[in-house]
C-alpha cells in the first residue's frame, strides 16, 4: 500500500536513488511525478501542451449517465482549475468498464477535442473547446451508420493543422470476424467531417476491445486495435495512413491466439520524432512498441514480478528518448488495478525507475504524458 504522502500528494521520482524528502528522490534525471484525478473521478485522459499546461477529462456520475469534466493544470501551479463539465446534456456520459473511456485529443491552437458513446441507444458523442468563450460547444453525434454492436468508445485524434479523426469498430458481435474499423475525418478542426468510411482490411475485430488512434508529427494517423481473424487470431494490429485518412495499411504487431475476447485496451501515444509508441496487453502481460520509424519493430515487456494480469497499459516518450509505460495489475477485468509504471532509457533498457502505488479505483485507467522539459507526470 501507498504510504499517506502519496496518497493524499503528488510525489516525485528521479532518475537516481538520494532521498532528500518524503516523497522526493533525486537523480541526474528527471521525475515522475503522481497525480490524482480532481473530485474522485475516473477514467483520466489528458493532454499536455507547448506550454507545459495539462489539459484533462475524466468521468463522474453513475455508469449509464453520468457526465464528463474538463480541468487543467499549469506547469508552475500546485492545484487542477476548477471544472467544467464538458457534455452539453447532462447525464449522457457512459462508463462501460475501462474499455469505453472517453477520450481527448488537443489539436491546433491548444482546441481540445473530446470523443464518448453511449450505448443506449448507441451514439458516438463529439465536442470541442470553444474559440471565443470558456467551456465547450453543444455535443453532435458523429456515427449514424455503423453503430451495430457497439461495445467500445470511439478514439478522437487531432493535429496542429486542423485536422481532427474519429475512429471506432463496429458490427455484429456474434461475428467478429467480420466486423470493422471506421472513421470520419475533419479537416476544418471538427467543424465539420467527411463520411464514415471503413478503413481496415478485414481481420475483424474483438468486439470489446479498446482502440487508440492518433497523428502523428509528420501528419500520419495511426490506429491500434485488436483483431478477430477466424475468431481465434486476436492479434494487436496497426492501420497507418500518410495521405491524412484517405487510405490506410495494416501490419500485425503481436500475435495472440485465443478463442474469446479478452476486455481489453490499446494506447497508442505520439512521439517526439515522427514515429507512435503502441502499448497493449498479450497473455495478461503489458508490452511496448515503437512504428513509424525506421528502427527494427522491437517489442519489449514489462519486467518485474507479475503478481495479477496486468492491463490498460500506455508509454510516452520524452524529448530524450526515454519512455515510461504504466499500466493497471490487478485481478479480473473491473479492477483497475494497482498503479505500476516501468521506464525505459534510450536503448529500451529497463531502468532502475520502477514501481507500484495503490489500488486505482475499478475500471479505472492510468493516464501519463511527458512533459516539455522531459519529465514525466502520471494521473490516475
Amino acid at each position: 500500500m501507498a504510504s499517506p504522502s502519496l496518497k493524499h500528494a503528488s510525489m516525485c521520482l528521479l532518475f537516481a536513488a538520494t532521498l532528500l524528502s518524503a516523497g522526493t528522490i533525486t537523480a541526474t534525471g528527471v521525475p515522475v511525478e503522481l497525480l490524482r484525478v480532481p473530485q474522485g473521478g475516473i477514467q483520466p485522459q489528458a493532454a499536455i501542451d507547448g506550454y507545459g499546461t495539462i489539459h484533462l477529462v475524466y468521468f463522474r456520475g453513475e455508469p449509464s449517465g453520468g457526465n464528463l469534466f474538463y480541468a487543467t493544470r499549469g506547469a508552475r501551479e500546485q492545484h487542477w482549475s476548477d471544472p467544467i463539465r464538458v457534455n452539453s446534456e447532462a447525464g449522457s456520459g457512459r462508463r462501460n468498464g475501462a474499455i469505453s473511456h472517453a477520450q481527448l485529443a488537443l489539436g491546433a491552437n491548444r482546441r481540445v477535442h473530446v470523443s464518448w458513446f453511449n450505448m443506449r441507444p448507441p451514439k458516438y458523442f463529439y465536442t470541442r473547446s470553444r474559440e471565443d468563450a470558456p467551456g465547450f460547444e453543444k455535443q453532435r453525434n458523429l456515427v449514424t451508420d455503423n453503430v451495430d454492436g457497439v461495445e467500445t468508445g470511439a478514439s478522437v485524434a487531432a493535429d496542429g493543422s486542423g485536422s481532427v479523426a474519429i475512429v471506432w469498430h463496429a458490427g455484429s458481435i456474434a461475428a467478429e470476424d467480420a466486423r470493422g474499423v471506421f472513421a470520419r475525418v475533419s479537416r476544418d478542426h471538427g467543424l465539420t467531417f467527411g463520411p464514415e468510411s471503413r478503413i481496415d482490411d478485414d481481420r475483424g475485430v474483438c468486439a470489446c476491445c479498446g482502440l487508440s488512434a492518433v497523428f502523428s508529427r509528420d501528419g500520419g494517423l495511426y490506429a491500434l486495435y485488436r483483431a478477430a481473424t477466424a475468431l481465434v487470431h486476436r492479434d494487436i494490429t496497426l492501420l497507418k495512413s500518410t495521405d491524412h485518412g484517405k487510405s490506410f495499411s495494416a501490419d500485425k504487431i503481436h500475435e495472440w491466439n485465443i478463442g474469446a475476447c479478452p476486455v481489453s485496451t490499446t494506447r497508442i501515444t505520439a512521439g517526439p520524432g515522427n514515429g507512435v509508441l503502441m502499448a497493449w496487453e498479450t497473455k495478461g502481460q503489458v508490452f511496448v512498441s515503437r512504428a513509424g520509424t525506421d528502427e527494427v519493430l522491437q517489442i519489449v515487456a514489462a519486467p518485474g514480478e507479475q503478481r495479477h494480469r496486468r492491463k490498460n497499459p500506455l508509454a510516452v516518450m520524452n524529448p530524450s528518448g526515454a519512455t515510461l509505460l504504466v499500466w493497471g495489475d490487478g485481478p479480473g477485468w473491473r479492477s483497475g488495478g494497482a498503479l505500476s509504471w516501468q521506464v525505459f532509457d534510450a536503448d529500451w533498457k529497463a531502468t532502475h525507475i520502477a514501481g507500484s502505488a495503490e489500488e486505482m479505483p475499478e475500471y479505472s485507467v492510468p493516464e501519463a504524458l511527458a512533459r516539455p522539459d522531459g519529465s514525466f507526470v502520471v494521473i490516475y
